[in-house]
This record gives C-alpha cells, structure tokens and sequence, in this order.
C-alpha cells in the first residue's frame, strides 16, 4: 500500500511540476511574443509616419502631387482632368506614355495619404525649388493655372493653391 501510495504521490508532484513549467513556457512564450509585437508595432508606425511627400527628391513627382490635387479640389477627378493631366506631364515634362502615368498613380496615391497637398505646398515643392530654374518654376505655376481651368473657372481654393505655389516657387 505505501508503494501505490508513493507512486501516486510521484506522478502528482511530477504532474504538478510538468503543469507548472509548461504554464511558465507559455508566459514565457507570450513574453517574447510582447517583445516582437513592440518591435514589429515601431518599425510599422515609423512606416506609416512616413508619408510620401516626406522624401520627395523628383520634382516631376512634386507637380504631380499638386496637379492631381487640383483637380481633386473640383470633386472627383474625372477621366477627361486625368488624361489632360498625363498629356501635359507628356508635353512638359517631356515624358514617355508610362511615366506620365506613373507620375499621375504617384500624385494620386500621395494626395490620398495627406487629403489636401494645399497645407503642405512648401514641402511638396522643396525638390522644385532646390533643382529646377526660374523658368520651370513659371512653367509649374503654368501647369497649375491650366489644370484648375480643365472642367471650367477655378474655384477659390485653386486659385489659393496656384497662389501659395507662385508664392513658394517665384518669390523666394
């Protein structure tokens, strides 16, 4: 009787023991899990606040932003301001079929990412600034006059945005 009872108690400690260590794996599991998550959750939220216009180096893709944009502030944009747009990016930036609408995919993605490039032409147009000549410049300023003029009269806020533009581009 002593031995079934010492053999039970044996199998009850090393039960308690295998349910114990396997109970501190798993916080242990879960601990590391945490530690990834908070790794993974950084890296995530230092690519989200990335935006687009934050590292714009091409000033074609900074037009684009704000070609795009005005025509938005119009409603939707329509396929009619679309193809307008990629032919002037054509004609002005002398660009082949694919990159003027790759341009066009860029300025469309980026506008969606901040809603409205009017609160940040300065920084949309620092690579516009920094390589381009007064003459592009004026040609931009241009480019944006047309563009707000593709589905009728500019309306308010495109003549603010032509206006910050021509402030940031010709004035400084």
């Amino acid at each position: 009787m002593h031995i079934i009872i010492a053999i039970l108690g044996a199998l009850a400690a090393a039960f308690w023991a295998f349910t114990h260590f396997m109970n501190a794996a798993n916080q242990g599991r879960e601990a590391i899990g945490d530690v990834k998550g908070v790794i993974r959750r950084g890296k995530w939220n230092r690519r989200v606040d990335q935006r687009l216009i934050e590292n714009l180096s091409d000033p074609r893709e900074a037009a684009a932003v704000l070609l795009y944009q005005m025509a938005a502030y119009d409603g939707a944009v329509t396929d009619r301001q679309q193809a307008r747009i990629i032919e002037e990016m054509k004609d002005v930036f002398q660009a082949d079929e694919e990159t003027a609408h790759g341009l066009y995919a860029f300025g469309r993605m980026a506008v969606g990412e901040i809603n409205d490039a009017g609160n940040n032409v300065r920084k949309i147009l620092r690579p516009v600034v920094e390589v381009c000549t007064a003459a592009e410049k004026q040609q931009l300023v241009e480019l944006l006059e047309r563009t707000a003029e593709i589905e009728g009269p500019p309306a308010d806020i495109q003549r603010r945005l032509i206006a910050e533009a021509r402030r940031v581009l010709l004035t400084e």
